[in-house]
């Protein structure tokens, strides 16, 4: 069975119980709790609703992130534009990149140079 969590009528505090009709004594105050069926369908309703809320609440804070995230982005690919055009180098650095990486692949030595003495 399914537990769930109700208050306390008289000391307020928070209880597990099952999700079936019976008596439940609290555990701080000893109070007996008398759970009907009536009350299961109250919680049953509540809880549905509660999670319709909850889901709304989560797509917002998911739009509101996104958004955020989307401006941050925006933001630094602006920044970053602006900076590639101060730089004067910035447009030769792919360039400079391959011219490095060819030098290093002519001095490596290749496998038929270990057979040339």
């Amino acid at each position: 069975m399914k537990k769930i969590v109700i208050t306390c009528p008289k000391c307020k505090n928070k209880m597990k119980i099952m999700d079936k009709v019976a008596k439940y004594r609290c555990p701080t105050c000893k109070e007996i709790y008398i759970f009907t069926w009536y009350k299961r369908i109250f919680q049953k309703f509540t809880g549905f609703f509660k999670g319709i809320i909850q889901t709304f609440v989560d797509i917002k804070t998911n739009f509101v992130t996104k958004y955020r995230n989307t401006k941050a982005t925006y933001n630094y690919m602006k920044q970053m534009k602006t900076n590639m055009k101060n730089n004067p180098n910035w447009s030769n650095y792919h360039r400079e990149q391959a011219e490095e990486k060819k030098m290093r692949q002519a001095q490596k030595p290749s496998f038929w140079d270990k057979f040339k003495k």
